[in-house]
């Protein structure tokens, strides 16, 4: 029972702790470059999530994350774009952790492209046309140096937690 209760306690912090990252990312990024892009500070929550939880797990925190941080910051017109982009990244991270193949690293990156692949399909189904499709070698490349940074604390992060043997 102790380690449910421990278990869903860090569940709620990474929640929490995305949610903040996620503020301090719309402050910082706030369409300065170019609209909708961001470095994606809150999915190393979800990373986290998927090493120590697994699929669902991470899913779960990933469509609260982005519900909640949409409904707080009054952008829930993107909330289709939102969530079928972490649908498509937990998704295909999940399958890329799940090869044994690679690493953080390579996880990151494929959630990262997956995670433009899903809002790039959600801009079209919002268009109704292919389009936005032309955009992916673009930011596709991004996605690739944002998970590129984001590898760094996500690394820190996780060899914390194992090293604390934080839920066994």
């Amino acid at each position: 029972m102790q380690n449910k209760v421990k278990k869903t306690a860090v569940f709620a912090m990474l929640l929490a702790v995305s949610l903040v990252l996620s503020y301090a990312e719309s402050l910082i990024f706030s369409d300065v470059f170019l609209p909708g892009i961001k470095l994606g500070l809150s999915n190393i929550a979800v990373v986290v999530a998927l090493y120590f939880f697994g699929f669902a797990p991470a899913l779960i925190l990933g469509i609260a994350k982005s519900v909640i941080s949409l409904l707080i910051f009054g952008r829930l017109s993107a909330l289709l774009y939102s969530v079928l982009g972490i649908v498509f990244s937990v998704t295909v991270m999940f399958a890329v952790k799940k090869t044994g193949v690679f690493s953080v690293f390579g996880v990151g990156i494929s959630g990262a492209a997956s995670h433009i692949v899903g809002q790039l399909v959600a801009a079209c189904i919002m268009l109704s046309s292919p389009y936005p499709l032309t955009l992916f070698p673009v930011l596709c490349l991004l996605s690739v140096v944002s998970a590129a940074i984001l590898y760094f604390p996500e690394r820190i992060i996780l060899s914390f937690l194992r090293k604390k043997n934080s839920f066994e």
